[in-house]
């Protein structure tokens, strides 16, 4: 990665967007003890994993993408 050349920079970006949705998870869960869990394993699990809990969302939320990208919020 330290030469930025192309294999690096593709390395630091794919690192970047699993570091992106792995803080993403965990936000959604409002960085909880099992948020957290979760976004390690969406940082380590990559598209194996959001893809999979993606599709749980999704069929959770009834496809309601608000609910979707920020998570269940408290009413108030």
């Amino acid at each position: 990665m330290a030469e930025l050349a192309w294999p690096g920079q593709f390395n630091l970006d794919f690192t970047c967007m699993l570091a992106l949705s792995g803080i993403w998870v965990a936000h959604r869960h409002q960085f909880s003890a099992p948020g957290v869990l979760l976004g390690v394993c969406a940082f380590v699990g990559g598209a194996l994993f959001l893809s999979v809990y993606l599709l749980v969302v999704s069929f959770r939320t009834k496809g309601d993408v608000a609910a979707m990208l920020l998570g269940e919020r408290p009413q108030g």
